[in-house]
């Protein structure tokens, strides 16, 4: 079986998943609202499951305004005429090349020392000139034979190796520290709450770590799930929900490109694939939150409902109707449920692809304005939890760094040289899109980009008064600028297979890959260097670490109280029966305790780390074992005064559990700890290599 590209089939597997996903949202957080319980959700949710059912039925029955107005791709034997696009941009050979040169001219000198304010001033303008002619042009007449037939494996294998992906490549997070607790204290305790009282610690007073992970249900799917099917949490978290993504991201993509290069997507979505799997440059690059850190929500937005958005948004914007208009709202609630980062991420996403479906007249006008409606859900519910928060809590973490400059902020998120691409795809890729219609999308997508998210002007302000300084970066998502580069590839191959003789086009289409795979072999998502290693599927977890927590998590009682460092404690509260911690990561800790309180957990954890000894290192330690009634301890075998934690603790009647890279030592009173061996060594966890 072949769909060719004008195939209706995958326009329907995207809003298959939005449309249920966003009900199921709107479902947690009338839960959440309500301060209902675990167990409450889940009897409810038989009603749920028909009312999503039967709303997305409804959906595909109605009138979509977009089957008698989208213009079909011409495929090989068309008897369509090739005509010249009205603005003479993209239509030749040269232009294309000339536009992707003249961007990196630019983004050389701005790399060369000169200011970025020059920089920016000059791609703005230019940016503007190319939407402006872009908003002169109408639909262009694809040519003859530039369709591109589908086969039927190719989509399949574009998943394939997405989901392979997910399953083998193990990138572990310290953030699951908190997003694991969710679900493993819904499974314990489902008649608390949902989403109402804090999870890493279980603290009976206390609330979850920031009020804005109330808007969040992601962690609470994988508890229901767990709950449902009996299967493990972890193995939802890390490995059924993540394989299931990964397949969404696909139809996401795809659903995209059909709206801007539906000629070419069979083409482009294996380029989109691998420049996303080649962004792994640094911690924060599109490609680390893809597939490799698909176990978490935030990576669904960046890399699954940033596309859904902007697809949703450009069809509202040229074709209008209620159908349109439904999908945008559901994709940004869905967005919401997935990461509280949608709260800025969405709107933004939905704007640029407004504005990248707009005409200069009444009518994509007041669609343009009804387009943003959507978005005052997020900013209600938003607003509902921090009215209805009783806390004094900070809206975001703490921190005392400045909002550094542009420039610095793009390579600290993306990496040095994959700045210097990405920014050059912004520039350019709009001349390599032939109908300046679609083209739209690009050149007011970037002219907007830069105009908001990259104002040097403008960027301290808003980081300061409402995105927050550590999370503005995350507005780079609102565009996803690997897409501009898989069409600037894309066009580029296609104009070196072009070349006569085929010994030119082969030498042509080898001297453009010879730079990619030059750059993937540095900065691929896969390699060491990115702290991936490829193995059987499995959870995302450092080996030596999670062991030792799972270690403690079975032999002391969960009563007890157990101090760790911090590498170990990250992954203690993602088991559903485990002990009470001291502290889990130490820039969580002053969200839940005093500055008083925050400093001492802090310096215990240290302290067991081999990072911080106090001069009086022997009584500040014993007094601290006995003042929070510790049960268990772990310390690094690594620390200095590693033998003196061992003292300090056999003089209280405590004993070795496990030793290895890390020792387990537990109080020596029956009832606290479960019967383990007794002699370090006996249930040796390995050492580091």
């Amino acid at each position: 079986m072949r769909f060719a590209t004008d195939g209706k089939v995958w326009d329907r597997l995207l809003p298959a998943f939005v449309l249920p996903y966003a009900i199921w949202t709107l479902y947690v957080h009338l839960i959440v609202s309500a301060h209902a319980s675990f167990t409450t959700l889940l009897q409810g949710l038989p009603l749920v499951a028909v009312v999503a059912v039967a709303a997305t039925a409804g959906w595909f029955r109605l009138h979509d305004p977009a089957a008698a107005r989208e213009p079909t791709p011409a495929v090989q034997g068309s008897a369509a005429p090739a005509t010249p696009g009205p603005t003479g941009m993209g239509n030749t050979r040269a232009v294309p090349l000339a536009v992707l040169a003249a961007a990196m001219l630019w983004v050389g000198l701005l790399s060369a020392g000169m200011p970025y304010a020059v920089f920016w001033w000059g791609g703005l303008l230019a940016m503007c000139g190319a939407w402006i002619r872009h908003l002169r042009g109408r639909h262009s007449r694809p040519q003859a034979g530039s369709a591109v037939k589908c086969p039927a494996w190719l989509v399949p294998c574009v998943i394939a190796a997405a989901v392979c992906v997910v399953l083998v490549a193990n990138r572990p997070d310290a953030d699951d520290a908190l997003y694991l607790s969710i679900p493993a204290t819904l499974l314990r305790l489902p008649q608390q709450p949902v989403l109402l009282h804090d999870t890493m610690y279980r603290l009976p007073e206390g609330s979850i770590l920031l009020p804005f992970y109330r808007l969040s249900n992601y962690n609470v799917l994988i508890g229901a799930v767990a709950r449902l099917t009996g299967i493990d949490h972890l193995l939802v978290a890390y490995l059924v929900l993540p394989a299931l993504f990964a397949a969404i991201v696909v139809f996401a993509w795809i659903y995209l490109l059909r709206r801007i290069v539906p000629a070419r997507w069979p083409v482009v979505l294996p380029i989109l694939f691998l420049c996303v799997m080649a962004f792994g440059e640094a911690h924060r690059a599109y490609g680390n939150f893809a597939f490799v850190r698909l176990f978490q929500g935030k990576a669904i937005l960046a890399a699954c409902m940033v596309p859904a958005i902007a697809g949703a948004a450009l069809a509202y914007a040229r074709h209008g109707g209620l159908r349109h208009w439904l999908l945008l709202c559901a994709a940004q609630i869905a967005a919401l449920g997935v990461a509280a980062s949608a709260l800025f991420v969405a709107p933004a996403t939905a704007a640029l692809g407004l504005a990248g479906g707009w005409s200069p007249d009444a009518r994509r006008s007041l669609r343009f304005v009804l387009g943003l409606l959507p978005a005052a859900y997020l900013f209600g519910a938003a607003w509902l939890v921090g009215s209805d928060t009783r806390e004094a809590q900070a809206l975001a973490l703490p921190s005392a760094v400045a909002m550094p400059s542009v420039p610095h902020l793009l390579e600290r998120t993306w990496g040095v040289w994959s700045t210097r691409v990405l920014l050059t795809a912004l520039l350019a890729a709009w001349a390599f899109v032939r109908d300046p219609v679609r083209a739209r999308y690009f050149s007011a997508g970037a002219f907007f980009f830069l105009l908001v998210a990259l104002n040097p002007y403008t960027t301290p302000f808003v980081a300061a008064h409402s995105v927050g300084a550590k999370t503005y970066w995350r507005l780079t998502w609102a565009l996803p600028l690997p897409l501009f580069l898989a069409v600037i590839i894309d066009g580029m191959g296609a104009r070196a297979l072009a070349l006569r003789p085929k010994a030119l086009a082969v030498g042509a289409c080898l001297a453009l890959s010879l730079p990619a795979i030059v750059f993937g072999s540095r900065f691929g998502t896969l390699l060491r260097a990115n702290h991936v290693t490829l193995g059987f599927p499995g959870p995302k977890v450092p080996p030596i670490e999670f062991g030792v927590a799972r270690e403690v998590a079975e032999h002391v009682d969960e009563k007890g109280t157990v101090l760790a460092p911090q590498d170990v404690a990250t992954w203690l509260p993602a088991f559903a029966v485990r002990p009470n911690v001291i502290g889990v990561r130490h820039m969580y800790l002053s969200l839940a305790f005093t500055p008083r309180e925050t400093a001492q957990r802090s310096n215990m954890m240290r302290y067991v780390e081999g990072k911080y000894r106090p001069a009086d290192a022997e009584r500040w330690f014993a007094e601290s074992v006995r003042r929070y009634r510790l049960t268990a301890v772990v310390f690094s075998r690594s620390a200095p005064w590693a033998k003196e934690i061992e003292t300090i603790l056999g003089e209280q009647g405590w004993r070795p559990l496990s030793c290895g890279a890390y020792e387990i030592q537990v109080r020596g009173e029956p009832g606290i700890a479960a019967a383990g061996p007794a002699g370090c060594g006996t249930q040796a966890i390995p050492a580091r290599p």
